[in-house]
């Protein structure tokens, strides 16, 4: 057998395997196949980002001790409408970015309204994405949009250092395909 035999049935074996790699269904894909609606779906209030981000909130670029970033925040306003949700169990559809993971489940992640803006373009606006928590972690789902089941908690979050991260937090307790 010449070389150029060899390395044409290679490339052909290579090419083949390529194909099926992509033909066979990711494990995002699967799991997003179990997806099942809570029990008790009809208990949450369904909302959306069209209510979460429809008004301006602006990020100080500094921490909050520093005066100019609490005049900053002290200047925002977020609507009776979205405060109202505070505490809240509610249903949202987004899409899933992990954070945290551990033994294969997603432990900490975002809710974001739309991935491609976070992943392949401009960072979001604050009121464009939830950070999440789940004790129970949940396998994951990316790159679909998927609705989130938890209470919802409106307001500022700070990090360690009084750097604001977010105003929207949820203890997430299933996830479920959208409606």
């Amino acid at each position: 057998m010449n070389w150029y035999k060899a390395i044409g049935i290679c490339a052909v074996a290579a090419a083949i395997v390529c194909v099926l790699e992509i033909l066979r269904p990711s494990a995002s894909v699967l799991n997003f196949q179990e997806l099942t609606h809570p029990v008790d779906r009809d208990t949450y209030t369904v909302t959306g980002f069209d209510l979460l981000s429809d008004f301006v909130f602006q990020v100080p670029e500094v921490s909050c001790e520093n005066p100019r970033a609490l005049q900053i925040l002290q200047s925002n306003e977020i609507p009776d409408s979205v405060r109202d949700l505070n505490n809240q169990k509610v249903a949202i559809k987004g899409y899933m970015l992990p954070l945290k993971s551990a033994s294969g489940r997603v432990k900490e992640f975002l809710i974001l309204r739309d991935h491609s803006r976070c992943c392949f373009g401009e960072i979001p606006d604050i009121n464009e994405w939830i950070i999440a928590k789940s004790e129970i972690g949940f396998k994951p789902v990316l790159d679909v949009p998927i609705n989130f089941y938890g209470n919802l908690l409106v307001g500022e979050q700070f990090d360690e250092n009084r750097f604001l991260v977010g105003i929207y937090q949820m203890n997430c307790v299933a996830l479920g395909p959208p409606y």
